[in-house]
């Protein structure tokens, strides 16, 4: 039974490996009609293309057309022949579905859903006669009958097109609160850049207990390329411990409280790092996550407005204010708000200030006037948190208020923001896309956090302490969100253009 058991593994470990990846795989083994095509489509441009040793021509405005060589290779389509460059790629394949490509300096195959080449043993026959070596290139291609290509066949293992980065965070008792916030840092690709780029230098910083050397070693494992099971985030719950009593200690603690803690302390530990609100502070964090705060309050009396500014960590939703203004007799709507997009426009919206906080318009003597209130967005951070506000505290009781609050994949933030009618806007600015979604399920006093996150290639995953699992967006969208954090969308885009 045992050696029954073992061959059928290595059969089907050889079938496997006799494609260059698991979407070549459903090409050519789907029908022979599909995989001819595929095959006369891919002698077709690899015999099209240059040799390696062949110039390009660049135009170069100073001088007119001149012979160089390009610095940048270009990508042929196997599906349609469009030409790209590597940084259109992923554009190509979301706009066609078309997924393979031969790079132009080599004729390597590309696969853009494994973002990888791939070597597939059936195309490399294609290139050459059969039944004889051949050298294309500089490379060694083998016929079908040479021993070499055998021994590569029978010994290769097929590399799944598995979700990359995508590792959990270890629960060391009750701490699921910080593995989730954890995963809603250790994917932002510029927080990513600044901690493995030597950013904050842990060799040479003195700080006592600091946060910012404990989230660098996070990011260094994390990113490691040795290890595929969770991370361990101890170093940092220690140091978090000793910073602050209120997150001491094995008991619960709320996500939100704490990704403002974190945020704090990073800030904090940041060389030249500014507290005082009268100077701008131009630290990586405070780039990274404080937007600022426009408090507008305008009399009714003279139309005098006085502004006030304050820095901001993440925006705080009521999802209840219609059910609060019905109890203070200025609504008879019995719906909450239903949308994300609800939350903020109620947040944005001017309110008149009642008579228990009266407004003392120095303009109008310094008396008691009848005001308004809005508040505005006068700066975006990088990231971007949102919090949905599900715990309602009373003199008497506490409750978590369920339900659920459509949220989308995407969100133009400009109508939130103080700005200027007359002047042109680059709707780049404003776009930020969903990269986190972190759930509190359980009551008041009790739970357990877990996130869903997007990860390369726009996939998404369920980030539960230490297991991951694959995840669809619909899955995510459904969910009853505590926490969203949105992400700077022309940021994300210049990445994927390096």
């Amino acid at each position: 039974m045992s050696l029954t058991m073992a061959t059928l593994d290595s059969v089907q470990l050889l079938s496997e490996a006799a494609f260059g990846c698991v979407h070549l795989a459903a090409i050519l083994s789907k029908d022979e009609k599909t995989a001819g095509q595929f095959r006369e489509e891919f002698c077709k441009q690899y015999k099209l293309l240059a040799p390696f040793s062949k110039t390009e021509t660049v135009a170069v405005p100073t001088t007119g057309l001149r012979t160089v060589a390009s610095l940048k290779p270009k990508y042929h389509c196997l599906s349609c022949a469009e030409v790209c460059l590597g940084s259109k790629r992923a554009e190509h394949t979301a706009a066609t579905g078309h997924v393979f490509y031969i790079e132009s300096r080599n004729r390597f195959v590309f696969c853009e859903k494994c973002v990888d080449f791939i070597y597939d043993h059936t195309l490399d026959r294609l290139r050459g006669p059969s039944g004889r070596f051949e050298a294309i290139d500089g490379r060694s291609i083998w016929a079908e009958d040479s021993a070499s290509e055998v021994y590569v066949k029978n010994n290769a293992y097929k590399n799944p097109c598995a979700i990359r980065g995508a590792r959990g965070v270890w629960n060391m008792g009750q701490t699921c609160y910080q593995a989730s916030i954890l995963q809603a840092l250790l994917h932002d690709p510029s927080l990513t850049a600044y901690f493995l780029g030597g950013g904050h230098d842990v060799h040479t910083c003195i700080i006592k207990d600091c946060l910012a050397c404990a989230t660098a070693e996070v990011f260094m494992e994390f990113n490691s390329a040795e290890k595929s099971e969770a991370v361990s985030a101890a170093v940092l719950l220690h140091h978090g411990w000793q910073k602050s009593k209120e997150m001491r200690g094995y008991r619960q603690q709320d996500a939100h409280e704490y990704f403002q803690f974190l945020v704090n302390e990073l800030h904090s530990s940041t060389p030249g790092h500014v507290e005082s609100y009268d100077k701008p502070c131009e630290c990586f964090f405070h780039q990274m996550f404080y937007g600022e705060l426009r408090s507008s309050v305008m009399c009714h009396k003279c139309g005098q407005t006085t502004n006030t500014h304050d820095p901001m960590a993440d925006l705080s939703l009521d999802v209840q204010l219609q059910q609060k203004k019905r109890k203070l007799g200025r609504s008879t709507s019995s719906s909450a708000s239903g949308t994300l997009i609800g939350c903020l426009d109620s947040f944005t919206a001017a309110e008149d200030l009642h008579a228990d906080a009266a407004y003392h318009c120095e303009k109008c003597g310094n008396t008691p006037q009848r005001a308004s209130k809005r508040l505005q967005i006068r700066k975006l951070p990088v990231m971007l948190c949102m919090q949905l506000k599900r715990y309602e505290h009373s003199s008497n009781s506490s409750e978590k208020m369920n339900g659920h609050i459509d949220f989308p994949l995407s969100v133009n933030m400009l109508p939130y923001t103080v700005r200027k009618d007359n002047l042109p806007v680059d709707m780049s600015n404003y776009i930020y896309d969903l990269s986190t979604v972190i759930v509190h399920q359980g009551t008041m006093d009790s739970g357990h956090y877990y996130a869903y996150t997007r990860i390369e290639n726009d996939k998404w995953v369920l980030m539960d302490d230490n297991k991951v699992t694959i995840a669809g967006v619909a899955e995510v969208l459904r969910q009853d969100a505590y926490l969203l954090f949105y992400s700077a969308r022309y940021l994300r885009a210049e990445k994927t253009k390096k």
